[in-house]
């Protein structure tokens, strides 16, 4: 019994020794912790940066008249309604002609009286100076003759000159569209009584369209030196030629009002938004980068991780305060501790912190 004893012993610290080694085994198989790779851009230097613009206004047309009749009298016809389009020349609406119709005939009948009248005082003042010539006629009946041919004729002018002005008020009791264009209000009907001047239709010119823009004040030097822009109105947008550099800041809006000619046949309706689009330009040095790359820092300002070069080889994590100038949906503009060339993260700074080591990514 005491020699079994020893040989027991021995197995079991046998067994013992192969199980640690078996777990040592183990521990020394498993992998290395492996480092995060990261995406990174290299930064350029930019001497300015643009900010894209867009202030509000409406389309006009170029020409805009309230047509009214220059006499008074009773709407016979409308011709148009709004809506229609009509060309220069075309009759749009008609007065009730019938009293200047029958003073016509009125002063057609006076005129042929005094025609009349005319042809037989020609006639008599040439029988006595036929008389005359014989010794039987006296010079005062020829002066009296020669007396009434002259206020005939003078009656003859008078009624011609009353003829004529009727003729005028005839035309004139219908309105001409003075100019191709849209009928946009109409302010009469059929039977109205209209007095002298008053609005009965209102008519927008086709063509020469403007877009009437307001824009603040400190912005008119730079857009006055552009005799060009762009102007959106609705889906469109038309190369417009600036008119009027603006006069004058509306005390309400505090705007100067720009006036810009749109395209001939512009697709536009005359109260339509439009839409004066510019980019406005900022010299200050800094760089582009995405708004992934930033995060949070002291005192109103942000931070961005740089990659920098170790001694040894490697890549680690640098931190660095940025000031954020514009940014916009997808990027942002900041300037501070970071140089041209300089390789920042894209995204993923949640995931390092700063003496990191990190692999980059191809770029």
């Amino acid at each position: 019994m005491q020699k079994c004893i020893p040989s027991i012993a021995i197995a079991a610290t046998i067994t013992l020794l192969t199980a640690c080694n078996s777990q040592t085994q183990e521990v020394t198989a498993q992998p290395e912790h492996s480092l995060p790779t990261v995406n990174v851009l290299t930064v350029e230097l930019s001497p300015g940066y643009a900010v894209d613009r867009e202030y509000v206004g409406t389309v006009q047309a170029g020409q805009s008249a309230n047509l009214g009749f220059e006499l008074g009298g009773k709407v016979n016809s409308l011709l148009v309604d709004e809506g229609d389009t009509v060309v220069k020349g075309q009759p749009l609406i008609r007065l009730d002609t019938q009293l200047l119709e029958t003073e016509a005939q009125q002063l057609g009948a006076q005129l042929e009286q005094l025609d009349a009248q005319l042809d037989l005082t020609r006639t008599n003042l040439q029988r006595q100076r036929q008389l005359k010539k014989k010794g039987f006629s006296a010079d005062a009946e020829i002066d009296s003759l020669i007396s009434q041919r002259d206020a005939l004729l003078a009656n003859v002018r008078q009624l011609n000159a009353t003829l004529a002005s009727n003729k005028l008020r005839l035309e004139k009791s219908t309105i001409y569209a003075p100019y191709t264009g849209k009928i946009s209000q109409r302010f009469v009907s059929q039977g109205d009584v209209v007095n002298v001047g008053a609005p009965t239709l209102t008519l927008l010119a086709d063509d020469l369209k403007e877009a009437r823009i307001g824009v603040p004040i400190k912005y008119l030097q730079a857009l006055s030196a552009n005799t060009s822009a762009r102007v959106r109105v609705g889906a469109n947008t038309y190369d417009a030629t600036l008119l009027n550099p603006g006069a004058a800041l509306d005390m309400r809006s505090r705007t100067v009002t720009l006036r810009y000619l749109l395209p001939e046949n512009t697709s536009a309706l005359d109260g339509q938004l439009a839409y004066l689009q510019f980019a406005f330009e900022t010299p200050k040095e800094g760089f582009w980068m995405p708004l992934t790359g930033l995060t949070d820092g002291l005192r109103g300002t942000w931070n961005i991780y740089a990659v920098v070069p170790g001694d040894s080889g490697n890549q680690f994590i640098s931190r660095r305060s940025v000031q954020v100038l514009h940014a916009d949906d997808q990027r942002a503009y900041v300037s501070g501790a970071i140089d041209n060339g300089d390789k920042v993260l894209t995204d993923g700074v949640h995931r390092v912190v700063s003496g990191q080591s990190v692999n980059l990514a191809a770029e």
